[in-house]
């Protein structure tokens, strides 16, 4: 593994410190977070890098699209690409996504 040193290090702390304040006001970013430490057994700082890494891109798109972060667009764009976190956020998918031998698969009715 390489590890870049010569880089903006307050920038790569800033997102860190981030990541870490958006488990407590995102829904999200508290499912994603809660999916590594329980069931990928991660430590809490690589949780919180990989979370700053979704962040990151995310914040990116807001950039490149010159349109503001908006929570609900983004929960509904997990449910859309039928994402795990969608079914770990509560609300069924609208999407219509249904198992078909251990898969999850577009039914017909939504196709």
């Amino acid at each position: 593994m390489h590890f870049r040193f010569i880089c903006p290090k307050f920038l790569r702390q800033t997102f860190h410190e981030f990541a870490g304040c958006s488990i407590q006001q995102s829904e999200w970013a508290r499912a994603y977070y809660d999916h590594l430490r329980n069931d990928k057994n991660k430590s809490h700082q690589v949780a919180v890098r990989s979370l700053a890494f979704k962040w990151l891109r995310i914040i990116y798109r807001c950039w490149k699209d010159g349109k503001p972060y908006d929570e609900a667009i983004y929960m509904q764009s997990l449910r859309r690409r039928g994402s795990l976190l969608a079914g770990v956020l509560g609300t069924p998918s609208d999407v219509g996504w249904k198992p078909v031998a251990g898969f999850q698969k577009l039914s017909k009715n939504n196709a």
